[in-house]
């Protein structure tokens, strides 16, 4: 995929407006409503080396590169579309493939440092700017002058694939819920719960339409609020995942599934 010069600094989806906001206080992102209300937080990054990115996918959407849960950032970095149009890319994020998303990244943080990505840089301890010069090296200036006849440069090795994440695996008994992190849509579904995917996954494995990303969406509300007056499970003040919704998608009973329509009898044999 070809990429465009080096262009001013593009915005990730946490950044600050400026490099001394990147040094302010973390801003807390959620407050829990009570006891048994999941709260989910923000997270962190840094670094130049295969693992800080590693580590930067896993706090910006869990290291799931497909992911696109609404809120405007797509794939494993959650970057914009205009951010990723801008530094030359085409189509969306999360329909890229793993490979070129980490390029996409690489590369945004070489021209503008992990301040892309505030929340998470600070929580990994990420730090450093990018600011690359779009002047040509001096390799560059001399190969420009080097004769036609020159043999051209042996192609760079190809890096090996990086082996496949293995499939998730859903807890076989609900996971002991900590009151941490607040899920209420349109608050914080841009944050990645290990708990918010658990109970995604047993919902899914329960026959729910839902996909077990750890973001706290749309869809996951909706599925949420059926599945608890399906139950009869009230949800008090705030509509959020609690505990009794949370353990329910271990411990409730499936719902009977529906009659299976009688057959239609067979036609009459005609008089012979």
């Amino acid at each position: 995929m070809t990429q465009h010069a080096r262009t001013p600094r593009y915005k990730g989806q946490h950044a600050k407006p400026s490099a001394v906001a990147a040094k302010a206080a973390p801003i807390a992102v959620g407050t829990a409503f009570g006891a048994g209300v999941l709260v989910v937080g923000t997270g962190s990054a840094s670094a130049q080396t295969a693992d800080d990115f590693a580590r930067l996918r896993q706090c910006e959407s869990g290291g799931n590169y497909a992911a696109n849960t609404g809120n405007g950032y797509y794939g494993a970095y959650q970057f914009s579309a205009s951010t990723w149009r801008g530094i030359g890319y085409s189509g969306m994020p999360h329909q890229a493939s793993p490979a070129t998303q980490d390029a996409a990244a690489r590369d945004l943080q070489a021209r503008s440092g992990w301040g892309q990505w505030p929340a998470c840089s600070r929580k990994l301890g990420l730090t450093g700017g990018g600011g690359g010069s779009s002047a040509p090296s001096t390799e560059a200036r001399a190969s420009r002058s080097a004769p036609r006849t020159a043999p051209a440069a042996p192609a760079p090795a190809a890096k090996p694939a990086k082996p496949a994440a293995p499939a998730y695996v859903v807890p076989k008994t609900a996971p002991a819920f900590t009151p941490r992190f607040t899920v209420v849509r349109g608050v914080n579904s841009k944050d990645f719960n290990p708990l918010v995917k658990a109970w995604q996954g047993r919902m899914a494995q329960r026959g729910w339409d839902i996909t077990a990303d750890g973001f706290f969406g749309p869809r996951s509300e909706e599925v949420m609020t059926k599945f608890a007056a399906e139950k009869g499970i009230p949800f008090g003040v705030v509509k959020a995942l609690n505990v009794r919704v949370f353990n329910a998608a271990w411990e409730a009973p499936l719902a009977p599934a529906a009659p299976a329509a009688p057959a239609a009898p067979a036609p009459a044999a005609p008089a012979a």
